[in-house]
């Protein structure tokens, strides 16, 4: 005796929808992962540049201090103008110089990722800071 065919139809429809279904919430979910890791990559990228930028300066400022008798200057002006012949380069995150304090012992060199604050465990939001000896770790 056979079914009900307009049954088997609705059945086969129903299957047919849930199985739609199932496969555009996995694409969003997929989308949505591919999403935040595409929007976070250019943060990234400035994070990299700023702590490559950041090294460079540093170079040149002892560069600056062998020539001037153990001493760096007060401000990044006098650098640029020695080894930034393009300009000195800028924060990526703030589009304005990188900060520099000049300290008993040296200097430090700082830029505060993409999050613009101080702290931050994880790039790009991680702190990038210079110090005479080179990159100093947290």
């Amino acid at each position: 005796m056979p079914g009900n065919p307009k049954k088997k139809q609705r059945s086969a429809l129903r299957s047919l929808l849930l199985f739609l279904l199932l496969i555009i919430l996995t694409l969003g979910v997929f989308g949505d992962c591919v999403f935040v890791f595409v929007l976070d990559k250019p943060d990234r990228s400035k994070w990299t540049r700023a702590q490559t930028e950041l090294g460079e300066i540093q170079k040149a400022l002892n560069r600056y201090a062998l020539d001037h008798d153990g001493a760096y200057p007060d401000s990044l002006r006098p650098i640029e103008q020695l080894y930034f012949k393009t300009g000195m380069p800028k924060d990526p995150f703030t589009k304005d110089v990188y900060l520099y304090e000049r300290t008993e012992t040296g200097f430090v060199l700082t830029c505060f990722g993409a999050d613009m604050a101080e702290g931050g465990d994880e790039r790009p939001m991680a702190d990038i800071v210079f110090d005479e000896t080179g990159l100093v770790e947290h």
